[in-house]
């Protein structure tokens, strides 16, 4: 019930998510990580996010398209310090470079994405996870955004709102937060997708270690809301 009425609350604050990088619209579009244009650039993206800040990813897109190298094919066939250099506006470049052609050829071995969105979510998560660098948040961004499959990113930012908000303990493992979210809303994915947008942006934006209570869209019904201003 209290995960519905989030939902219902981020259905109606889109602006505040939009001041988050995000774009909320149809279930498969790859839009939602506002500014993408497709579903190999997602695949990118979650990669050059890792530790960076969503304004640098941006960024290097826009250097990829420059150079025509936001599919994956492309990236396989690129020299890894060429690509360093045009993900450059993103921290940690060179091993994100090294991560991306890595992930890259191993979707491509399998015969791309829509080969590998056949398989199940379980199987793919796997296949995904076997990638060095790929961790279990990218992966399951990957899974929801770019292949439109039900998963769910447990990201820090999740867990910490969720656990201030008083919804959970606070101590539950990624797995326990993703499989009690996957249990709840089930294979919506546009709620998916709207929820883990919505918590992220306000654990980005106001939840903080000093949240900004005043300027959260959960505020009249945080369980454990603290006064700040």
């Amino acid at each position: 019930m209290m995960l519905k009425k989030i939902l219902r609350i981020f259905e109606e604050n889109k602006d505040f998510l939009r001041q988050a990088g995000w774009e909320v619209c149809e279930p498969y579009s790859p839009r939602w990580w506002k500014g993408l244009v497709s579903c190999e650039e997602v695949v990118i993206s979650a990669i050059l996010v890792q530790l960076s800040r969503w304004e640098t990813v941006v960024e290097a897109i826009r250097n990829l398209r420059a150079n025509g190298l936001t599919s994956l094919e492309k990236i396989v066939c690129m020299e890894e310090d060429k690509l360093a250099e045009l993900i450059k506006p993103v921290g940690l470049r060179k091993i994100k470079a090294h991560r991306l052609k890595g992930l890259a050829k191993k979707i491509i071995e399998y015969g791309g994405l829509g080969s590998l969105r056949k398989l199940s979510v379980k199987d793919l998560r796997n296949y995904i996870l076997s990638v060095e660098g790929v961790g279990r948040e990218t992966a399951d961004a990957i899974i929801l955004f770019a292949f439109n499959k039900p998963s769910f990113p447990a990201s820090k930012y999740v867990r910490a709102v969720l656990s201030k908000m008083g919804i959970i303990e606070g101590n539950e493992d990624y797995e326990t937060i993703r499989e009690i979210i996957m249990r709840k809303i089930g294979n919506n994915i546009y709620e998916l997708k709207l929820l883990y947008a919505g918590l992220t942006s306000v654990g980005r934006l106001v939840c903080k270690r000093k949240p900004k209570c005043n300027k959260c869209p959960l505020r009249n019904i945080c369980l454990k809301i603290e006064k700040y201003t």
